[in-house]
């Protein structure tokens, strides 16, 4: 695969694994890298991003019921140093038990990469928080974001 390909596929595997609730594949993502909400959460590791994720609500079939779309990615990628950078945006949808499906979140990721052991790896991934819905079927405690709660309850 192209250096391009294994980076879109590395954004997909965010994805899949917070969708599919396999927490421990999300947090193995960020071995090498932070994971950061824009004014509030950083988190590094494999122990912080565990207990960030420790917050996100799971139904019974073991998933948060969510859907995680990007769209509008712009990479670049800079072979010679085995570094890349990409900017895309993010749409959240959620459908739970008396939550009917709706887009809860809205926002954009800034990402930057690195090739390390000649595989690419997120170095650091920014999340933008434009628009917030309700959130109240997603987190078990509120979330603070530029200052307001949004969990709704």
């Amino acid at each position: 695969m192209s250096a391009r390909d294994d980076i879109l596929s590395l954004m997909n595997q965010y994805c899949f694994t917070i969708d599919t609730g396999d927490f421990e594949g999300f947090a193995q993502l960020f071995a090498d890298g932070e994971w950061t909400i824009e004014g509030g959460v950083v988190a590094r590791g494999k122990d912080q991003l565990l207990a960030g994720m420790a917050n996100v609500r799971t139904y019974s079939d073991g998933t948060p019921r969510t859907r995680h779309v990007t769209s509008n990615i712009d990479l670049s990628i800079d072979e010679a140093s085995g570094t890349a950078s990409s900017q895309c945006y993010v749409t959240v949808f959620q459908q739970a038990p008396d939550f009917p499906l709706q887009a809860i979140f809205s926002g954009h990721y800034f990402d930057d990469f690195a090739r390390l052991d000649g595989r690419w790896r997120f170095k650091r991934r920014l999340i933008r928080h434009t628009l917030v819905g309700d959130m109240s079927a997603h987190v078990k405690a509120p979330v603070k974001l530029l200052g307001t709660a949004t969990h709704q309850a």
